[in-house]
């Protein structure tokens, strides 16, 4: 199986943390989880990432090639989109491949998908199956 990485990045600080590499990523709500197990990595409180107590990253990005699919409460899974080349996301907007994909609307809790406007409880980025 693949892995990625999310590189956590903030614009103030001039300063970047990687995650360590993993299969997929899950971002729920204000959390990111990391696969296979699911160990919650990253909070998001008060407009920043909060990552092992390493506050104040306003974005981050995945410069592997990756997939994103939406996956509902229930665990349905939409389609799978990509792979991509690079995907960011900064204030809850997701580009890939520097097009507009996805939003996150902070008073649902859910992530707008624009190509199916659908919405979902969680975004998965994850590496392509080969």
């Amino acid at each position: 199986m693949g892995m990625i990485s999310l590189i956590f990045e903030s614009d103030q600080l001039a300063k970047t943390t990687k995650l360590a590499p993993a299969p997929f990523f899950r971002v729920t709500g204000n959390f990111i989880s990391q696969g296979p197990d699911r160990t919650p990595v990253a909070k998001f409180s008060n407009h920043f990432w909060d990552m092992h107590g390493q506050q104040h990253f306003t974005q981050y990005a995945c410069h592997d090639r990756a997939v994103v699919r939406f996956e509902d409460a229930l665990g349905n899974s939409s389609e799978t989109f990509g792979p991509f080349d690079e995907i960011t996301v900064a204030d809850g907007v997701v580009y890939a491949n520097g097009q507009l994909f996805a939003r996150f609307t902070e008073e649902t809790q859910l992530w707008h998908c624009y190509k199916t406007d659908t919405y979902w409880l969680t975004m998965v980025l994850a590496s392509p199956t080969p």
